[in-house]
């Protein structure tokens, strides 16, 4: 690649505007030669030095010089059109990648779902549920497997035999 001289925005912390579009938010301009070794350990030490966020903001062809501008001139060095491929590089360093988890993770997550489940009330069983109650109170109140048996009034049946 060519010998490039990259401007660089960098912003500390969240990103907020006012209501004229300008930023608010503690930020920096940064130029640095694109592909140098100062280039590769700035890059490194961004995130550990608070930067939360970086645009591209210009990109000069230091190989193309226009020789009758001051050397103080912004006009001196032509600007390049294509930032797209710096903008990738820079843009790399802020994504989030996902790793795999190990099987001890997996296996807190699905402990976590689980939890989860049986905090909200539905616990998925493969069991059927069963229609009649066996031993023990039915709905009513009464003993199941007693129910022929039942007089509500156990005078008369005393009476009776």
């Amino acid at each position: 690649m060519k010998n490039l001289s990259v401007t660089l925005r960098l912003f500390y912390g969240e990103v907020s505007y006012d209501k004229d579009g300008k930023v608010k938010s503690k930020n920096e301009t940064v130029s640095i030669t694109f592909g140098s070794p100062e280039w590769d350990n700035f890059l490194k030490h961004l995130k550990s030095h608070g930067v939360t966020s970086v645009e591209v903001e210009k990109v000069y062809d230091l190989s193309k010089i226009n020789k009758d501008e001051p050397i103080e001139s912004l006009k001196r060095y032509t600007e390049v059109e294509y930032k797209s491929e710096i903008e990738a590089v820079v843009n790399k360093l802020f994504e989030v990648s996902e790793k795999p988890l190990t099987p001890e993770q997996l296996e807190i997550v699905k402990l976590k779902e689980q939890i989860a489940a049986l905090a909200a009330g539905g616990v998925k069983t493969t069991a059927k549920k069963e229609t009649e109650p066996k031993n023990g109170l039915s709905k009513g109140g009464v003993k199941t497997g007693e129910s022929e048996n039942l007089n509500p009034d156990p005078v008369k049946d005393e009476e009776g035999k």
